[in-house]
């Protein structure tokens, strides 16, 4: 049986992959840096769903749950790096309406003229244009967004790759975002564009470096969706949101070193 852990495990879009790679029957590790909501999360799911403390920006946390998962299983057949930070809580909704926004405009453009209308209201509300670019934002903000959006990633995947070495089908799933696409970086929002576009970076060195190894090793894009962060008004279920992770994590024949949104390949 495949042993996951999805880190930022309970609540969102973590929630939702935990409750999804659960009804199979995997063993699935909820990592919750509250040890106490993620039990209380854990309750709407089977008793398989193991909750452990895990903050990705304190080292000791993270070896302690590998000492556990070591000492309890001996490998780790998928690492899913979903905990996640946004610039603020007005910057977490200006990432989700400009995102939201290019989508709309490609595959929806009903709704897209509709968010053009109410765009007006929500610049006045500061909720659409952003208050700093690249030139003039605080880089003490931006690195508190690297330090667990990038480097509580890839802290992870140093510290439990031992484990994922045991795995005969071993995988990393980093949940990224389009505003991390090279092609789109515009200066708006930097903190939180830089650390998803490092990470998506991060995603490619691994995957070439792991390539020899069996390791797959990929990045993904969820979309908006109604969550605490994306508020309730997304169009996407939790569930759409959390699919292609649970894709990734499941799917027999899967590349590597790749970029999905929808399981279908995107653009770096």
């Amino acid at each position: 049986m495949k042993i996951v852990l999805v880190t930022g495990g309970n609540r969102g879009i973590g929630l939702e992959i935990c409750r999804q790679l659960d009804k199979p029957g995997f063993t699935v590790i909820m990592g919750s840096r509250d040890y106490q909501k993620g039990t209380a999360a854990a309750r709407t799911l089977s008793e398989r769903v193991i909750v452990k403390q895990l903050d990705v920006t304190v080292e000791e946390s993270m070896q302690n749950l590998f000492d556990i998962v070591k000492t309890d299983f001996g490998k780790l057949d998928v690492l899913i790096n979903n905990a996640g930070i946004g610039a603020s809580h007005t910057g977490e909704v200006k990432t989700i309406l400009s995102e939201a926004k290019k989508t709309l405009d490609s595959n929806f453009p009903a709704a897209s003229r509709m968010l053009h209308k109410v765009a007006p209201s929500l610049r006045k509300a500061g909720l659409l244009a952003p208050a700093k670019g690249a030139a003039d934002i605080s880089l003490m903000r931006v690195k508190q967004l690297m330090e667990t959006n990038f480097y509580g990633a890839w802290r992870m995947v140093q510290i439990f790759l031992p484990l994922i070495l045991q795995s005969e089908n071993g995988r990393i799933i980093n949940m990224s975002s389009g505003m991390g696409e090279l092609k789109s970086l515009t200066g708006a929002y930097p903190g939180y564009s830089l650390s998803k576009s490092s990470l998506n970076a991060l995603t490619i060195m691994l995957s070439n470096e792991l390539s020899e190894t069996g390791i797959k090793v990929n990045a993904m894009c969820p979309g908006w969706v109604r969550t605490d962060m994306g508020g309730p008004n997304a169009p996407r279920e939790v569930s759409e949101g959390a699919d292609t992770a649970v894709w990734l994590a499941t799917v027999d024949q899967l590349p590597t070193g790749k970029f999905f949104r929808d399981r279908k390949e995107i653009d770096w």
